[in-house]
């Protein structure tokens, strides 16, 4: 039994699975800061997907919610990546595949062309023979796609006989605010991390401005969203009203796509960084994606011989300052052989001093996902 490793860095094109598995992670690490990238948690799984038959092919075809056939799939993402390329000015965004092979093993070719057609991957040999080598190749890779954020994603140790190919999605993002904050307003404030404990936090703020923002009854919570500079891409910020409203609010709000209104707004955000790791395979079993992780896995699609995955994990950073944001994600599978308001409205208060989550965003992709519970 030969070993697959896919490593992933992006954002997602399927906002179905991106709810779905934001679901679930946000509920397992509720009590942590969490920043994900649920596009490269899909885009790898859907690089898999091609290569994958049978019932191994069903379950990553109804957990992805991807289209009947695999030539509509390889055109999808064809087009995701086409359309990526180059349309951002000031903001960085980039995103980039790779395929990584056991130099004793080779594709199948056709699984090779369509990942280098749809999913722009180049395919490079490595050796196991010398697994100290092997992984600071694809490391090198990993940080110079990431801009250092991210030096790390496999080990000598991850490296072996068994291993077959790995396949990797990095994405990286950095964009400044369209309206920075002035650091000479930024200050020692109060976070509410829960009703009963406060901590200090550097808290930027923004006197009124105008924004898109609402504040929703149904949701007992408020909705900013700070666009990046010359970028159709902004974050978006969800404050419940209650300490604890958080996992109630996160439970509500997947596939968010209600109207904002362009309003006067008082914002006070704390800065902060996160940086989060997780082990993925319990979550994509409970999305349906089982045989994959078995004997019974069917990657003959991909390469020859008897393969399965035996690890996916996922690795990313997040900084939110007064310029900007800056992002990174990988995501590692191993593979085993929503007011009117006329005249005389006061500006909303939007005072994140206690747990929020966000997103980036560009109309239904979202690039990264997390929230934010304690300093």
């Amino acid at each position: 039994m030969k070993y697959l490793v896919f490593i992933f860095l992006a954002t997602s094109v399927s906002a179905s699975f991106t709810d779905d598995f934001y679901q679930i992670l946000a509920k397992e690490d509720a009590d942590k800061n969490i920043i994900s990238s649920p596009l490269s948690l899909e885009i790898v799984m859907a690089m898999l997907y091609m290569g994958s038959n049978g019932n191994t092919a069903k379950e990553l075809q109804a957990a992805l919610k991807l289209p009947g056939e695999k030539k509509d799939v390889a055109k999808k993402y064809k087009d995701f990546f086409s359309n990526l390329h180059g349309r951002e000015k000031v903001a960085i965004l980039e995103l980039a595949n790779r395929i990584y092979v056991n130099d004793r093993m080779s594709l199948v070719p056709e699984f090779n062309k369509i990942l280098a057609d749809s999913f722009k991957a180049e395919a490079v040999p490595i050796s196991v023979r010398n697994p100290t080598s092997a992984a600071a190749t694809i490391n090198s890779w990993v940080s110079g796609h990431t801009r250092n954020k991210i030096t790390e994603i496999v080990t000598s140790g991850d490296i072996n006989d068994g291993l077959s190919t790995i396949l990797i999605n990095a994405i990286y993002f950095k964009g400044e605010w369209k309206h920075q904050f002035n650091k000479a307003n930024t200050k020692k404030n109060i976070f509410r991390t829960s009703s009963n404990q406060e901590l200090q936090v550097d808290m930027m703020s923004l006197d009124t401005i105008y924004l898109n923002a609402k504040e929703f009854a149904d949701l007992d919570a408020k909705v900013i969203e700070l666009p990046y500079r010359n970028s159709s891409l902004s974050m978006q910020i969800f404050l419940p009203n209650r300490i604890d409203g958080l996992s109630k609010l996160e439970s509500q709000i997947g596939g968010f796509d209600r109207s904002l209104r362009h309003q006067k707004v008082i914002v006070q955000i704390p800065k902060f960084k996160i940086e989060f790791k997780k082990e993925l395979d319990k979550v994509l079993k409970k999305l349906g994606v089982q045989s994959v992780f078995g004997n019974d896995a069917d990657l003959r699609g991909m390469v020859s011989g008897k393969t399965k995955v035996s690890q996916v994990f996922q690795k990313a950073f997040l900084e939110v300052n007064e310029e900007g944001a800056e992002a990174a994600a990988v995501t590692a599978v191993m593979v085993s052989t929503q007011s009117q308001c006329l005249g005389g409205c006061g500006p909303m208060t939007f005072i994140a001093d206690h747990p929020f989550a966000f997103l980036i965003r560009d109309g239904k992709t979202i690039f990264f996902q997390g929230h934010f519970v304690k300093p």
